[in-house]
């Protein structure tokens, strides 16, 4: 009886960690991919609108500036080009 036990709870154990293991790389994943590169914008006073300027990341780091030396700033909705506040960082 003890042997069959066994027998029957060693795939199950097998499957529990395989599932484990599936969710945990998945949370990994999702959480670096929220830190990526990013779109920097400059507000443009004549258009009323965000400028796109260089590529900026959002791992948090030194601020982003364009060639100029302005700090730019990511979209703060990606359909609205009149809002870019969010803070961006130097790509590494």
């Amino acid at each position: 009886m003890k042997n069959n036990f066994k027998k029957a709870m060693m795939p199950l154990a097998v499957v529990v960690l395989g599932a484990a293991a599936a969710f945990a790389t998945n949370a990994a994943k999702t959480s670096s991919s929220s830190l990526a590169d990013a779109h920097g914008y400059i507000y443009n006073q004549e258009t009323k609108q965000c400028v796109e300027q260089v590529m900026c990341s959002t791992i948090p780091g030194p601020v982003c500036r364009n060639a100029l030396s302005q700090q730019v700033f990511g979209l703060n909705d990606s359909d609205d080009l009149t809002v870019c506040t969010w803070q961006l960082y130097r790509l590494q």
